[in-house]
């Protein structure tokens, strides 16, 4: 599989238009489109630790098995003793 990074920018009827380059092969094609989110503009520090902090907010709260403090607790202790 060959990739071809392009920019391009997300018209506001959130289409995209491209134009290939002369060697590119014709057919099929798969189009993946990478774009930044609002939250990656800040350094990971103002965010907190990163995204499973985020991850774990969002999740639901499971009855059984460890709550989202034990959670990042266990997580914290083990950032810790990486250094």
């Amino acid at each position: 599989m060959l990739a071809i990074e392009i920019d391009t920018e997300v018209t506001p009827d959130r289409a995209i238009h491209v134009q290939l380059p002369q060697g590119a092969r014709t057919g099929r094609a798969r189009v993946i489109v990478l774009y930044e989110s609002e939250d990656t503009s800040r350094p990971d520090t103002e965010r907190g630790q990163g995204n499973l902090d985020d991850l774990l907010a969002v999740l639901p709260r499971n009855v059984v098995g460890r709550d989202r403090e034990e959670i990042a607790a266990s997580v914290e202790a083990e950032r810790a003793s990486w250094d």
